[in-house]
């Protein structure tokens, strides 16, 4: 990495393959040294690779998973600031165990992280839902408290008052959020409004619920990534705690995005049907058994009906005042459905897609799912399929891995395992042919033939899939783990073919010697196959793991020392 990269402060950014977090990150990409923690890969989330961005696919309700992150950042120069824009929310304002896991145990688990890294300041992104609509005439300010009493609400409360509480040892700032929207739209309940009012269909595109007056602040992703970059510049004058919130003074009521949305799009005023509350929230139930029966979640709720005709209206002067940053008149909702109204028409599949994939994005993936399980049976997996190469019966399929010592030949099955657990984590098989290439090298060169190193391969895959599918919540997923275990096995196995064949078909002058090959144990290449079967991702390039490698007949085995236990403040 340059000198002048180095130099640049270090940002931790939690949730960055979220709306927020990948606009963030691709809007500061030059000016940061970025550690981004994201439950999807970099290339899946469309975030280029520099040098400066570390993309760290960890989950962060695991403290082990952090430790790891922790031992990365402090191996490259450690960060100044984390912003922690991770959290959950779903539309069932259903009790949910992730709430509880993302919100608030996940937010204590990164400011014991942020003590631990002497960070300047921990920005915390809540959000002004959490607060109850004030009564007719009244606003919500930055005193007002988290008081809301759905989950969600009762999730940032608690994550607010730990961080008031870790707010004595280094400096911290909530923010509570306006509904964060962009030129797509990408904000549910917007888009679910702009779908029914845009939309071809002469009644439903008239509907407004109850009188119109339903209203909220919005604020332009825009505005909300100057608004954090302020915090930044000016972290160093801000008190040691503050609330701040990002949005306009007032709100912006049903009738007013209607009015200005149809025009905008039909080029004429539309009027509007009005239907009362009770009917509207008929129509919900009907909505949400339709979907039910058809098995698609509908995104309508009938506890929405609750909160027609309220009003969340905001005075953020205290914010304007305390850090000299106010919204941009030009990013305000009714100007900007200009533009979203034009998005919507000239790039209609673009946006339908930009809005539909996050509105039904599950807490876990399926994929996240196996990984879980794949990392809590490393163990039993590997070591059965260890017993199985020694088994007499496979003794002329296995032939040269029966001559390394057991501890030897457990590494490179680690190998395997790895390779194929960091495909299903990352949804992605690109790092499947630089690794098959290294290893039909070294293979190649210690006189393995072809056929004994894909066997490998495929007995891991077929044992790892055999283990998944004795598992009660991997019930009905055969053909979702043959896709991520088995497929990536066979993806492996014919990469190494590929390999081979053009190794053997090289000048004996060109071939990789064995010598070659010991003397690489310690090279960019060996660091670069374990760096990218990491537990924290399979993009941390430059991480030289504290270790101790021993240099064996058949290659190197690198032994991780155990990360330091640290203990929570009491």
């Amino acid at each position: 990495m340059s000198n002048a990269v180095n130099k640049l402060p270090g940002i931790l950014v939690t949730g960055a393959s979220g709306f927020i977090g990948r606009h963030f990150v691709l809007a500061v990409s030059e000016k940061f040294r970025l550690f981004c923690i994201a439950r999807r890969s970099q290339k899946e989330v469309g975030i280029p690779f520099r040098s400066n961005i570390h993309w760290l696919q960890a989950d962060i309700t695991k403290w082990k998973d952090l430790l790891n992150v922790y031992e990365y950042i402090q191996y490259h120069g450690n960060v100044d600031y984390v912003l922690h824009l991770a959290g959950y929310y779903d539309f069932t304002l259903q009790e949910n165990p992730v709430y509880e896991q993302v919100n608030v145990i996940a937010t204590r688990y990164l400011l014991e992280l942020s003590n631990m890294m002497k960070v300047k300041r921990f920005i915390f992104s809540s959000s002004v839902a959490a607060c109850n609509f004030p009564p007719e005439g009244s606003t919500v300010t930055e005193e007002s408290p988290a008081d809301g009493d759905f989950p969600y609400a009762c999730s940032k409360r608690r994550a607010e008052m730990l961080i008031k509480e870790y707010s004595e040892s280094f400096p911290c700032s909530i923010v509570r959020l306006a509904a964060v929207y962009s030129d797509w739209c990408e904000y549910p309940m917007l888009y679910m409004l702009l779908k029914y009012w845009l939309s071809k269909n002469k009644f439903m595109s008239r509907i407004v619920a109850g009188h119109g007056e339903s209203a909220i602040p919005y604020i332009h992703i825009r505005d909300l990534i100057k608004l954090f970059l302020r915090v930044i510049d000016i972290s160093d004058i801000l008190p040691q705690l503050g609330v701040y919130i990002a949005g306009p003074n007032g709100s912006v009521s049903h009738n007013e995005l209607f009015k200005t949305a149809t025009r905008y799009y039909y080029g004429h005023d539309v009027r509007s049907f009005r239907i009362p509350k009770f009917l509207v929230r008929m129509g919900f139930y009907v909505l949400s058994f339709s979907g039910w029966m058809i098995g698609k979640e509908m995104l309508e709720k009938p506890w929405m009906a609750e909160y027609i005709d309220k009003k969340l209206d905001i005075d953020a002067s205290a914010t304007y005042t305390a850090l000299g940053w106010k919204p941009t008149p030009r990013y305000h909702i009714l100007r900007r459905l200009l533009f979203l109204t034009e998005k919507m028409t000239s790039q209609p599949k673009d946006w339908v897609y930009r809005n539909e994939i996050n509105l039904y994005r599950p807490a876990y993936r399926k994929s996240t799912r196996i990984y879980d399980l794949l990392i809590r049976l490393r163990e039993p997996i590997i070591q059965n399929i260890v017993q199985e190469v020694n088994t007499s019966a496979n003794a002329r399929q296995f032939p040269n891995y029966l001559t390394m010592d057991r501890e030897l030949l457990t590494w490179h099955i680690m190998l395997n395992y790895q390779i194929i657990a960091a495909t299903v984590r990352n949804r992605e098989r690109y790092i499947v042919p630089a690794f098959a290439q290294e290893v039909a090298r070294r293979r190649h060169a210690e006189g393995f033939p072809v056929k004994e190193v894909k066997a490998l391969m495929t007995l891991t895959g077929k044992t790892m899939e055999a283990f998944l599918l004795k598992r009660p919540e991997l019930k009905d997923s055969k053909q979702r783990v043959d896709d991520y275990i088995v497929l990536t096995a066979q993806f492996a196995a014919d990469e190494f073919e590929d390999a081979y064949e053009i190794l053997e078909s090289q000048p004996k002058d060109q071939t990789v010697s064995i010598e070659t090959i010991e003397s690489l144990t310690s090279s960019e290449n060996i660091k670069q196959i374990v760096e990218k079967l990491e537990d924290i991702g399979a993009n941390m390039f430059s991480f030289q793991p504290k270790g101790e490698v021993l240099f064996k007949k058949y290659g190197a085995l690198i032994k991780l020392n155990t990360p330091n236990e640290y203990n929570f403040r009491k």
